[in-house]
């Protein structure tokens, strides 16, 4: 039988979590009032919120907790939007603390599944779940995945430039403010007039890759971004000659639709390589994980199935010692997102994060990150650990995507951007 002193203890922790404080992400960017957390707590309205360039989602319970979600995907906006207009009678009037079961539903009782628009939506809604979980609680979203499976985060910036010249000095800043990891590509000067010839991108990476590494010495990590480019060919040809340059990576060096073209890569090179931006759930990462193509897996919370299908991807990825970089070129929510996860997953190395590109400043959600050492800390209060200016969102009119670059062979067919 327990104590007085430990009846008290529970008594007091009860307490708590029947009063938690919910204050960081509410529907301004000022502090929600913090209602109790009751049993039975219901969705009661779910809505997609375009502003700016983000598909962001909103869930509201009648406890008086709302939780936000990040939908975007730059490139299918009204696509993530129709989907989650699809998805919202599976969740009206259900638990929100049922994460699990509503991902299940959403995915499953769909008779068409998977691919990048189903996967937009059921990231935003199981952020947002997240989100009203942790508020509802009063602790942060890691504390619920596990805890800290660490306490921050490494983090990689990203350079570009029409130049050589250009991405060097761009890394060497970055360098001098701590970041330990840079990612690049080469072959911007060719995007601006459509083209993409193997044997000028394969030169021209190595060209930015011998100025940015003599920029930032030996101690900074290079990500070789081919953006998925190269036939098999040149993708072999372009890490033999990367290797005296030491890459930490080279990231989808081919197209993502036939994994086992990747076999072809592994056998011809000694250099890691990483792949999954594009994949949109575990099935999708099935083949690359069993068979071994790569040494990374780049997950994106917004797009793989949110919070709840990364933690699967890594168990996955864990059990064939595979690691995980997850890719983020979202803003504040999503990298909120991709933080609580990678804080909480055991196997993640770092995480992109585009804020450390630029002054990092932000409007309608805020904040970014703290970075320390090129590494991310973690985001103080309860679910996510953001704020949303509500008001401020939906004054911004969405912008409609521009068409992306139509690139051509020298010869005039098609080639991937």
């Amino acid at each position: 039988m327990a104590n007085g002193k430990e009846t008290d203890r529970r008594s007091f922790v009860q307490g708590m979590a029947g009063t938690a404080s919910f204050g960081i992400a509410g529907s301004s960017a000022g502090a929600q009032s913090p209602p109790a957390r009751r049993a039975g707590m219901k969705i009661t309205a779910v809505e997609p919120i375009l502003t700016g360039g983000n598909v962001f989602v909103k869930i509201e319970t009648d406890a008086g907790i709302t939780g936000y979600g990040d939908a975007t995907n730059n490139f299918i906006p009204y696509s993530s939007e129709g989907m989650l207009k699809d998805l919202i009678p599976y969740l009206i009037g259900e638990d929100p603390e049922r994460i699990e079961y509503h991902w299940q539903a959403c995915f499953r009782r769909r008779f068409y599944r998977g691919g990048p628009a189903t996967g937009a939506a059921i990231s935003g809604i199981d952020m947002a779940l997240w989100d009203i979980k942790g508020k509802a609680y009063g602790v942060p979203v890691y504390q619920l995945l596990g805890g800290l499976a660490r306490t921050k985060v490494r983090v990689y910036g990203a350079v570009s430039g029409n130049t050589a010249a250009e991405a060097a000095a761009q890394a060497k800043e970055r360098a001098d403010r701590g970041i330990t990891a840079i990612r690049f590509r080469a072959f911007h000067s060719y995007d601006a007039v459509d083209l993409h010839d193997h044997k000028l991108a394969v030169r021209q990476q190595i060209e930015y890759l011998a100025a940015i590494r003599k920029a930032v010495g030996d101690d900074v990590d290079l990500i070789l971004e081919c953006h998925g480019r190269y036939d098999p060919e040149w993708a072999i040809e372009l890490a033999r000659l990367s290797e005296p340059y030491r890459p930490f990576l080279i990231e989808d060096p081919i197209r993502h639709e036939n994994p086992q073209a990747m076999a072809q890569v592994r056998a011809h090179t000694r250099l890691a390589l990483a792949t999954g931006e594009r994949y949109h759930n575990k099935w999708d990462f099935r083949e690359t994980i069993v068979n071994g193509y790569v040494n990374y897996l780049r997950p994106d919370v917004c797009h793989c199935g949110g919070i709840s299908e990364m933690k699967k991807i890594a168990a996955f990825g864990e059990a064939f010692y595979m690691n995980l970089i997850p890719h983020n070129n979202a803003g504040p929510l999503g990298t909120a997102a991709t933080l609580h996860a990678a804080l909480a997953i055991p196997n993640v190395v770092m995480i992109e994060a585009p804020w450390v590109n630029s002054d990092g400043k932000t409007d309608v959600v805020s904040p970014f990150p703290k970075v320390e050492g090129g590494y991310a800390l973690p985001l103080d209060g309860p679910g996510l650990g953001i704020r949303f200016d509500e008001k401020l969102a939906r004054s911004i009119p969405f912008r409609k995507p521009g068409l992306q670059p139509r690139l051509n062979a020298p010869d005039g067919s098609v080639r991937d951007f």
